[in-house]
């Protein structure tokens, strides 16, 4: 292979130390997870950057009655020249399923209702290939079916990349995506390639992309790194704020911003067991605390405002004039000091005491700690160790967008227990009018409010940066950082 120039090495600031083996397209929980997976893997479509369908792995996407049709791209290739067929796509669907089941947009029970797949090689009435396509049957033609398929979570992924017994990845030099992992050090240090077969090389994109892992317990310590050259681009979801990302390139004229729209939410969560053990009146004066601690650390923050509603109130998911003022009422009912001890954890990259000192001193009943995962995607030995809250910050959508709705159920950021929680999702997704589809996720949201399971803190956007020549064609409507929309001008 032929060396790289340094011109075409962009190095990137990456906000944990982990290695490979520990991304799994069926189980993603935090931001960095869906960054670094999007980039070595690719899905059957692709999303632009002004959310409109466009081809992937799929180069043709046809109806042809309840069938969709996608014709896969005969000359894409893994980087050691392996074509990637539609054996490898209807073993990546199969296997999404084996693993996880029921979440992600309730495919199951599109392509296969009543059926429990315990194996890639159990039969989907609903999946069937021939020698250039695979066919999805979805009655009634879904119109999120495709939306959904260009989520990072329905990755396909090369069927002698995963292990046939567990299958679990185990060769991440073999993907489908525009690049490939050459490969990992000791430090967290990470080595990416371009996919020369890939249908997004380019040659004015990097060929070689290094990761290199930032001090998450030092606030803004990944713009000191690209002050200092180790780096070139911080990511949408590095640890620093927008703000701070804002000025640095407003300061530093070799530098360029992205910033997306302020689609980015801080909401304070209540568990099964929260909601259980604090009343209504409770949980709304913790919010109230919450709103009062939150308004003041970003008050004079630019880009940075309090929201009441989770999703954008102009957003397909905000809601109508209607529940706002009956939510507006709601607000104003009881709200009761709680007496006793209770938990919230703190999803929080860098910075913890910045929230959790503040936190403490207006609700001293409280106990913070520094959460890893989102609560409900954790298994826990006894109830004691659920918290009754959580604190963190998550994108959300203008426009409808069947994996953000299914991870924020899954994640219980919409009020549901858990056995509610696929009953919704299927009459959801069931339900062909957009309009009524609509209506019910305001309907879902404005519940989750009244409740209250879930107060909406602050909103704000995302942002990165990148160093001139390298500039950024990111979409202002996701958190998305695909590396391969980064290019020399």
């Amino acid at each position: 292979m032929t060396s790289v120039s340094n011109d075409k090495i962009l190095r990137v600031a990456f906000p944990v130390r982990l290695n490979a083996a520990s991304y799994e397209p069926t189980n993603i929980n935090l931001d960095h997870e869906y960054i670094f997976l999007e980039n070595v893997f690719s899905p059957l479509v692709e999303i632009s950057k002004d959310g409109s369908i466009e081809s992937g792995v799929a180069e043709k996407m046809d109806w042809v009655g309840d069938e969709l049709k996608l014709a896969i791209r005969k000359n894409l290739k893994t980087a050691s020249g392996k074509p990637i067929t539609p054996d490898d796509v209807v073993f990546s669907l199969k296997r999404l399923l084996v693993l996880s089941g029921n979440t992600h947009g309730n495919f199951k029970d599109i392509v296969c209702p009543g059926v429990s797949l315990k194996s890639v090689d159990d039969s989907c009435p609903g999946i069937r290939q021939d020698s250039e396509s695979v066919y999805l049957n979805a009655k009634g033609r879904k119109s999120f079916l495709l939306p959904m398929l260009g989520a990072i979570d329905f990755a396909v992924i090369p069927k002698t990349s995963v292990d046939s017994k567990t299958l679990k990845i185990i060769n991440f030099s073999e993907t489908s995506g525009p690049y490939w992992l050459e490969k990992e050090e000791e430090s967290g240090t990470a080595t990416l390639r371009l996919n020369p077969y890939h249908y997004f090389a380019a040659k004015n994109i990097a060929e070689k992309i290094i990761l290199v892992p930032t001090d998450t317990t030092q606030p803004e310590s990944s713009l000191k790194d690209l002050e200092e050259g180790r780096v070139d681009h911080l990511t949408t979801v590095d640890a620093s704020k927008a703000d701070k990302i804002i000025s640095f390139a407003q300061k530093h004229p070799d530098f360029e911003s992205h910033i997306t729209m302020k689609i980015r939410s801080l909401f304070i969560v209540f568990t099964e067991r929260g909601r259980k053990e604090l009343s209504a009146d409770e949980r709304r004066y913790i919010g109230e605390k919450m709103k009062t601690v939150f308004s003041s650390i970003y008050a004079d923050i630019p880009g940075f405002e309090q929201r009441a509603e989770f999703f954008p109130s102009l957003g397909e998911g905000g809601l109508t004039k209607a529940q706002r003022e009956k939510l507006n009422s709601i607000r104003e009912m009881g709200k009761t000091e709680p007496k006793k001890h209770f938990k919230i954890g703190i999803i929080k990259r860098t910075g913890y005491e910045e929230w959790a000192k503040p936190i403490a001193e207006v609700l001293p009943q409280a106990e913070c700690y520094k959460e890893t995962n989102v609560p409900d995607f954790k298994k826990y030995d006894k109830l004691e160790d659920v918290p009754h809250a959580w604190i963190a910050s998550t994108d959300t959508g203008f426009m409808e967008d069947i994996s953000l709705i299914s991870y924020s159920l899954n994640a219980g950021l919409l009020g549901l227990s858990k056995d509610q929680r696929s009953q919704w999702l299927a009459d959801y997704m069931a339900t062909d009018d957009k309009a009524l589809r609509i209506n019910k996720l305001k309907v879902l949201h404005y519940q989750a409010l009244a409740e209250p399971a879930i107060i909406p803190l602050i909103a704000s956007p995302y942002a990165a940066l990148a160093r001139k020549p390298w500039k950024m064609e990111l979409s202002e409507l996701y958190a998305n950082n695909q590396l391969w929309r980064i290019k020399l001008h």
